[in-house]
């Protein structure tokens, strides 16, 4: 007690609910150097069932969250491959996927091609997981509702398709 008053008594902050992220990658051939190089395609939580669940590269704050979990997950020199970059095709410069062995812009339009290629041959769980981190709710479902990108309709697995 102070004096004849109660001390004033903080609320017990409520936990953060988490969530698990993963980014996926895609294995393209650099249009320049034609060697073999990983892009990072999408991010998504466990919870994810649809093609429409993910989030994907063209938004921009997604390719910058996948860095980051990059980043925090030691994947350092997949990270470093994400920065922005001039298109000649954009006519200016956006936070883009590089090729690893020569840096050179992978363009939003070609992957966004490939992923469609990809998702009609195969499903989109089977792209190799790159990262996987926990995040809170609330940065999850800021980062989902601020996506302007969607893939409709593509299998997740085999299994569902008749």
């Amino acid at each position: 007690m102070i004096g004849d008053r109660e001390p004033a008594r903080c609320p017990t902050p409520t936990p953060a609910v988490m969530t698990r992220v993963a980014v996926r990658g895609l294995d393209h051939t650099c249009w320049k150097c034609h060697q073999p190089t990983m892009c990072v395609v999408a991010v998504h939580t466990d919870a994810s069932q649809k093609s429409e669940d993910w989030v994907w590269f063209e938004d921009k704050h997604a390719l910058a969250f996948a860095r980051e979990l990059l980043l925090n997950t030691g994947q350092t020199r997949l990270a470093e491959t994400i920065k922005r970059r001039f298109s000649h095709t954009a006519r200016g410069a956006y936070l883009s996927n590089g090729c690893g062995h020569c840096d050179t812009i992978q363009g939003d339009w070609p992957l966004g091609r490939a992923i469609s290629d990809y998702g009609l041959a195969a499903p989109l769980s089977e792209l190799p997981i790159l990262a996987l981190g926990v995040v809170a709710e609330a940065t999850w479902s800021h980062l989902f509702a601020g996506q302007t990108t969607r893939r409709h309709g593509y299998p997740m697995s085999w299994d569902n398709v008749d």
